[in-house]
């Protein structure tokens, strides 16, 4: 696939799930007044239509973006994606339609960079397949709002890609600024390690520009302590408003709880299960069901992680599992996994992995896609009107 009509395939999926999740809120309006966006895109027909997905944590990196890190809380959201709004806004003059521009570029880059990933281990037809499971994610939406999670993937697998190619000071530089947006970019040390490891000692110095990944976190971590009077309020932050904690036992804790709660889950759906139409779920059936999701999701994703590393290579794997480690790592309280399908957008070997299982099988591949897309499409339209997706 030529990479104009790659380009041009990414971006009309995105805009139809875009203007189609904007046209259901003109026929049903978010009721609570409050969580109604009160960002402004120019005129009243930008304000609808970039408001679309400004909701959740779009809150926090908008309001970064034009007032910096002035609360403890917004210690939790990684500096670089605020920092390119906030530069972009100054051209744009609305904070709003920058944020979703960057991430709409973002993840267009992001596609054009797996596809040249993908291609050369799977094959044409393997990194289209790739290139479309990513465009359909069903939260993809997040690329047409805004979160980093577009600009991270495009820094992340960008930074594979240049240590794949053997130029160790892109990747070192561009894995920096992958962890300049999210922590999780951490992830990505033991992968361009085992890529770039030296053949001989006289080489060694190849691996020097990696210091830039550590070296992001803790220059975000200094200036928190200069600004905040906490170098780890990131971390702090997160237990706190947010109920993720660092277990002494690190991800196998996490580990556990998914398993614990999601059995859990399981357990009180069966008991609550509504027996006549007028008949609702509680509250804590909601829970319930995001824990029993997000269990089956971790499942699908460490055995797409056993793929990658088996099929696609030894750095593919390193970076899912450590991925899925530092996910592990601080649970939260009442659901374990929150926000882990949001998460593994980022993990891009999980979506190679399973291009290559779909690559020969026409049958699975289009009703993998199809199920994509209709999940993608009442996630984007529940997130629109306030609905916490992930």
């Amino acid at each position: 696939m030529g990479q104009r009509r790659l380009v041009r395939q990414f971006l009309l999926v995105r805009l139809a799930f875009w203007v189609g999740a904007a046209v259901t809120l003109l026929w049903s309006p978010i009721g609570d007044a409050a969580a109604q966006p009160p960002f402004r895109a120019w005129t009243g027909l930008g304000d609808w239509l970039f408001d679309t997905f400004a909701q959740w944590d779009s809150v926090w990196f908008l309001h970064i973006a034009r007032h910096g890190y002035d609360m403890k809380e917004t210690a939790a959201f990684f500096p670089l994606y605020p920092l390119v709004v906030r530069g972009v806004s100054e051209v744009l003059r609305s904070d709003v339609a920058a944020a979703v521009l960057v991430s709409l570029a973002a993840g267009t880059a992001a596609v054009i960079v797996l596809h040249r990933l993908a291609r050369p281990l799977l094959g044409e037809a393997g990194a289209t397949t790739t290139v479309l499971l990513v465009a359909l994610y069903p939260i993809a939406f997040v690329f047409t709002a805004a979160y980093s999670d577009g600009l991270f993937l495009a820094l992340a697998a960008w930074s594979f890609l240049a240590a794949v190619q053997g130029r160790p000071l892109l990747a070192g530089v561009l894995g920096g600024l992958a962890c300049g947006t999210r922590l999780v970019g951490l992830a990505l040390l033991p992968a361009l390690l085992a890529l770039l490891w030296p053949r001989s000692r006289g080489d060694a110095l190849r691996l020097a520009p990696l210091l830039l990944l550590p070296a992001a976190v803790a220059a975000y971590a200094l200036y928190l302590d200069q600004h905040l009077g906490d170098p780890w309020a990131f971390i702090h932050a997160q237990g706190v408003y947010w109920h993720r904690h660092v277990h002494s036992a690190g991800p196998l804790t996490g580990l556990w709880l998914a398993v614990k709660d999601g059995y859990q889950g399981a357990s009180e759906l069966v008991q609550h299960l509504p027996r006549a139409p007028h008949e609702a779920f509680e509250h804590r059936d909601e829970w319930a069901s995001w824990n029993v999701v997000q269990l089956l999701l971790l499942a699908g994703a460490a055995w797409l992680t056993w793929v990658a590393w088996r099929r696609l290579g030894i750095a593919y794997g390193l970076y899912s599992l450590a991925t899925l480690v530092i996910v592990l790592t601080s649970p939260a309280d009442f659901v374990p996994l929150v926000s882990l399908p949001r998460f593994l957008l980022g993990d891009f070997p999980l979506f190679l992995a399973l291009g290559l299982l779909l690559r020969d099988r026409a049958g699975a591949r289009l009703w993998t896609l199809v199920t994509f897309a209709a999940i993608g499409a009442a996630a984007a339209v529940g997130f629109a009107h306030h609905v916490w997706i992930a």
